[in-house]
Order: C-alpha cells, then sequence, then structure tokens
C-alpha cells in the first residue's frame, strides 16, 4: 500500500499557491513597474538635449542620470521579458482547471489547453538550486512558460501540473541543454536591446554611437 502511494503520480494543483489578495498586488506592482521603466526610455530618448548638455564622459557615456537609468530599466526589461511579455508565469499562479492550464501573468489571465499540446521541460540551474519550467504550445498555437524567476521553491508545483514520465539521467540531460538555451536567448536579448539603448544614447563619435 505504501509503495502504491509513493509511485502514484502528484496531483495537479487545481488552486493559485499564492493568495488571491497578494497575486493582485505583486502583478499590479509589476505592471506599474514596467510601465514607469518604458516611461524612463522613452524620456531619455526623447530627450536628450535636455541631459546631453551635462556631458559624456572619456568612453562617450552619458553623465546624466536619466540615461543611465533608461540603461539600467532596458537591462531589467530583457532580463525579465518573458514574464513582462505575458509569456511566462511562476507555477504559483499557474493552476489545473480540467485539461487547461490556467495562469495569471503581468498582461492578465493566460489560458492553454494540454490535450494535444507540446510540451517541453527544461531545467535552469542558479546559485540557490535548480528550478524547473514548462513550455507549453497548444494547437491553437498559444504558449505559456511556468517558471519562477526567483528560485526553485515551487518546483514540486511545476512537476505536477504536467505529470511527466519518471526521470532518468538523459532526461535531465536534455532538459539542463534546454534550460542553457533558455539562458542564452535571455542574455541576446539584453545585449540587443541594451546595445541599442547605448548606440543611441551615448555620444556622437563615440564607438558606442
Amino acid at each position: 500500500m505504501a509503495r502504491h502511494a509513493a509511485d502514484a503520480p502528484p496531483e495537479a494543483p487545481t488552486s493559485f499557491a499564492l493568495g488571491p489578495t497578494w497575486v493582485r498586488v505583486g502583478l499590479w506592482v509589476t505592471r506599474g513597474a514596467v510601465v514607469v521603466m518604458v516611461l524612463v526610455i522613452v524620456l531619455a530618448a526623447v530627450d536628450r538635449p535636455g541631459w546631453e548638455r551635462f556631458g559624456f564622459d572619456q568612453d562617450g557615456s552619458p553623465r546624466a542620470a536619466l540615461p543611465n537609468a533608461a540603461l539600467l530599466c532596458a537591462l531589467v526589461l530583457g532580463i525579465g521579458w518573458q514574464w513582462f511579455a505575458g509569456l511566462a508565469a511562476p507555477s504559483s499562479t499557474v493552476r489545473r482547471d480540467g485539461d487547461d492550464l490556467r495562469a495569471l501573468t503581468v498582461l492578465g489571465t493566460r489560458r492553454v489547453r494540454l490535450t494535444g499540446a507540446f510540451v517541453v521541460r527544461f531545467r535552469v540551474w542558479s546559485g540557490v538550486g535548480t528550478t524547473h519550467g514548462l513550455f507549453v504550445l497548444d494547437r491553437r498555437c498559444r504558449a505559456l512558460v511556468v517558471l519562477s524567476p526567483f528560485g526553485p521553491a515551487d518546483t514540486g508545483r511545476t512537476r505536477a501540473l504536467v505529470p511527466a514520465a519518471e526521470d532518468s539521467l538523459w532526461r535531465a540531460a536534455g532538459e539542463h541543454l534546454l534550460g542553457l538555451v533558455w539562458l542564452l536567448a535571455t542574455v541576446v536579448v539584453v545585449f540587443v536591446l541594451g546595445g541599442v539603448l547605448a548606440a543611441v544614447l551615448s555620444a556622437p563619435g563615440s564607438d558606442l554611437g
């Protein structure tokens, strides 16, 4: 009897791990932060005469606070673009609703159907451990990435949302490789976004401009 219970697949979560109040507060704070960061970047781009009078350093980087704040905002947006764009959600805000996964994202509720969906599992290593993620693409080409941006605390919940076959060495290696691809894609976005903005805000004739 004990063996049967141990071999049973984990029950899929049918409610959100966080309370509705915390979810709403977190989502609205994130939405507000995204709006502020975008406004800072736009303001830095259109108000160049206002901050250009503070000059540039020997490398061609602006000395004013506004363009440097814009570069920092671009870095944050690049790192978290999957969550800010509503494509990804931590598993604490994802639940099973019949054959669907329902997620609360920065851009609102996102729902994908698991029946016939293309599911890819990956693992991302961080300083606090390994985080398990899911990429789900349903038949209507609706995509959802289930991944916590703050560590592996809800890894068990992620694995329970879509039960998988038993772990093996090859499966684990493949999932780690896919996680590396995920991280590399994030790095590319950060470099492209930051590089373009740095070129726009740098001194004319400098190596960046």
